[in-house]
């Protein structure tokens, strides 16, 4: 089901219109399956999906200073930790891409098509947010892509 998070952005106008560019194949299974099908974000091919900015990663080394020493080591272990679980996190998160455009992007039939076979679904945020009617939680929100 949806659930509302605050890392997740919700754009301003929850009509806005939104494009899935498919296949065949992805069409088929999404009408034989009535399903949308989420890819694990390990699965994608640029190895930065999902990751943390690497300010993020550097603050990572740095220790408080008014921690006591021996409260120093413990604290860049629970970093070192915390880094690891977060190289994780991509195949635990799976995602189904859609894009928000007043209008279709040739851009986005080149990205998501490999052929010159496919079809685009128009729908809203609003009316996806709504057709999401799984046991799971599932959250919803624009992404921010940065350098």
């Amino acid at each position: 089901m949806y659930e509302s998070h605050p890392t997740f952005i919700q754009p301003e106008n929850e009509n806005i219109k939104i494009w899935r560019y498919l296949d065949f194949t992805k069409l088929v299974s999404l009408i034989e399956n009535r399903r949308l099908y989420f890819t694990r974000t390990d699965k994608f091919d640029d190895p930065f999906e999902g990751s943390w900015p690497k300010l993020n990663v550097d603050a990572r080394k740095y220790v408080p200073t008014d921690l006591p020493e021996e409260g120093q080591k413990k604290y860049l272990e629970a970093m070192n930790r915390m880094g690891d679980l977060n190289k994780n996190w991509p195949r635990y998160m799976a995602v189904n891409c859609w894009h928000a455009n007043e209008h279709e992007s040739a851009a986005m039939w080149k990205l998501y098509l490999k052929s010159d076979e496919g079809i685009a679904i128009q729908s809203t945020f609003n009316k996806y947010k709504k057709s999401i009617i799984d046991d799971e939680k599932v959250f919803i929100g624009k992404v921010s892509y940065i350098d």
